[in-house]
């Protein structure tokens, strides 16, 4: 693919860490960000436990009178951007060449939520006049542009649990085509109500500690023992522009982002078809577009949710695309710390990749104590571990509807 794409600025709010330095350096120390709920009272539903952005001040962002005027994902999203600027030394230049692409899985959640409840009880008169435009998919990303003060193209993907991914790789090709010259990409979700776990309680698709020991152990990604994933909330943005504007400018590539790929099951709403034929596509065709053979590989960071089918037809997967190659890939997921970030999930974990591949290590899979026979994978359980020899990771998302999405990024 002619013209390289490159990272050279990165925002990130997490379950362990409100910006990109924290939540790396938790990373690569194990640290988990299972705990329990302390944003609702979570009294009415089966699970009290989860991955919260922790000390999040939505002051911090803006006053507390137009704050309120908006859903919790828009507050962190316009944070993750920020930081992303300010990390790529930026200047808005022409806002007409810069865009945004920022996605989420299911928008305005603690909105939609309170507009229900002031609904039921108290009739449509007393829906908050904010409602409709903090319950947007797309109002994230239209609250970067204001606060940046851009003109681009700006719409919001949504793809389920791959649309983190998906935002990144769009806008990857946004810039490679010069339709703008500098893009923020990426996907938040802030989900953490009783509103939405309730619903995931109830689909019994959220996992819970070992028996007898504390929360940190709910989430364990191809460990036998696993039984579902800890819902995590969180926001990462990333700057992309051309190489050569990079290099121009004296900036710091972080990676390149050598390619991308999407494809659908078109099976199930839940689960991933069980030949891999979608998940397995994802790969070749991302492989193929960058034109990186499979030996090339060093690090996948994993959709790895901790879910029985996903891990396995995730693992097999692996194994069938990259055939002799896959031992020799190290394969770990942060969602054992973070949890599933939704519509954030993809974006946070192609920042993680890229950030293996500039400083050539790559974070643990912590809680991976019993191993599956069928995830056979090295899942680097031992703790972060130093690659020399890294130079091209891939990372992957598997979400709700049968979409996938994969990045493949290169050491600058």
């Amino acid at each position: 693919m002619a013209g390289g794409v490159v990272i050279t600025g990165i925002g990130m709010l997490s379950p362990v860490g409100l910006d990109t330095a924290s939540s790396w350096g938790a990373l690569l120390a194990g640290t988990s960000g299972v705990a329990p709920i302390t944003g609702f009272d979570p009294e009415r539903i089966d699970v009290k436990i989860a991955c919260e952005l922790k000390g999040f001040d939505p002051e911090s962002v803006m006053e507390k009178k137009e704050a309120r005027k908006l859903d919790r994902c828009s507050l962190v999203a316009v944070a993750a951007a920020r930081e992303a600027w300010a990390h790529a030394g930026l200047a808005v230049d022409d806002p007409e060449r810069v865009g945004v692409i920022v996605g989420s899985a299911f928008g305005g959640a603690a909105t939609i939520q309170s507009g229900m409840e002031a609904f039921f009880e108290k009739g449509p008169h007393r829906i908050g006049p904010h409602l409709h435009g903090a319950m947007l998919v797309d109002t994230p990303g239209f609250e970067i542009a204001r606060d940046l003060g851009v003109y681009g193209t700006n719409f919001s993907v949504t793809a389920a649990c791959a649309t983190g991914a998906c935002s990144i790789g769009a806008a990857s090709d946004f810039v490679r085509s010069g339709n703008v010259d500098v893009c923020l990409a990426g996907g938040v979700d802030t989900l953490i109500t009783e509103y939405i776990m309730g619903g995931f309680c109830n689909m019994k698709v959220l996992g819970s500690p070992r028996e007898g020991e504390d929360v940190t152990t709910a989430s364990r990604p191809f460990d036998l023992t696993r039984d579902g994933f800890v819902l995590g909330e969180g926001a990462t943005v990333v700057v992309l522009e051309r190489e050569e504007d990079a290099r121009a400018r004296g900036a710091t590539i972080i990676a390149e982002v050598v390619s991308w790929s999407t494809t659908n099951d078109a099976y199930h709403i839940a689960a991933p078809r069980e030949d891999c034929e979608g998940i397995d596509r994802m790969f070749r065709t991302a492989l193929l577009r960058g034109d990186i053979a499979p030996s090339e590989v060093g690090y996948i960071n994993p959709h790895g949710t901790g879910t029985q089918a996903n891990d396995r037809l995730e693992t097999q997967s692996i194994r069938t695309v990259f055939g002799d190659a896959a031992d020799g890939i190290a394969v770990s997921s942060t969602k054992s710390m973070t949890g599933h970030q939704m519509g954030a999930a993809g974006a946070f974990e192609v920042a993680v990749a890229a950030l293996a591949v500039q400083e050539r290590r790559v974070p643990p899979t912590i809680n991976l104590r019993d191993a599956d026979p069928e995830c056979d994978l090295d899942y680097v359980p031992e703790g972060a571990r130093d690659l020399p020899d890294l130079d091209v990771a891939v990372s992957c998302s598997i979400g709700l509807g049968g979409h996938n999405g994969a990045v493949v990024l290169r050491r600058a």
